[in-house]
């Protein structure tokens, strides 16, 4: 029972980060419906110079921020790139690596990250993010 508990729970965590209203409902004075999983990041398109802004599912730990990648933006990152994110009504700014060359790292990291569905990740080829936080931009709350 616990475990179909768990799977729900993260399979709507995943749906609500990728719904096109995430990025209105995170910036908006009600973004505590969602902001404890949920945050935005935004980084520079490698392509066009044009600033991207992703819903992603995150976990924070101190001043590191763990991502997991399931629609390819992290290619903008590869190398490590400044990203901003905007977490629980905060923007903050960091430097974002994708984890492309360690399977054990980002397998661990899958795991804290989404304790309940690692296994999809691993699966459909996600790939995992660290950030690690470089400043606090700027307090977006109310």
């Amino acid at each position: 029972m616990i475990t179909i508990i768990s799977i729900v729970a993260g399979l709507s965590v995943l749906a609500a980060a990728y719904h096109p209203l995430m990025p209105i409902i995170l910036q908006s004075e009600q973004h505590a419906l969602f902001s404890g999983r949920t945050m935005l990041i935004t980084m520079k398109d490698r392509e066009t110079a044009q600033m991207k802004t992703f819903p992603v599912n995150y976990l924070r730990e101190g001043d590191m921020v763990y991502i997991g990648s399931d629609f390819g933006w992290e290619k903008h990152l590869e190398g490590g790139a400044e990203v901003t994110m905007l977490i629980q009504g905060t923007e903050y700014t960091g430097w974002a690596t994708p984890i492309l060359d360690d399977p054990e790292r980002s397998s661990a990291g899958f795991r804290k990250l989404r304790p309940w569905t690692y296994m999809r990740a691993e699966w459909t080829g996600a790939v995992f993010v660290e950030v690690k936080i470089q400043d606090q931009t700027q307090d977006n709350k109310s």
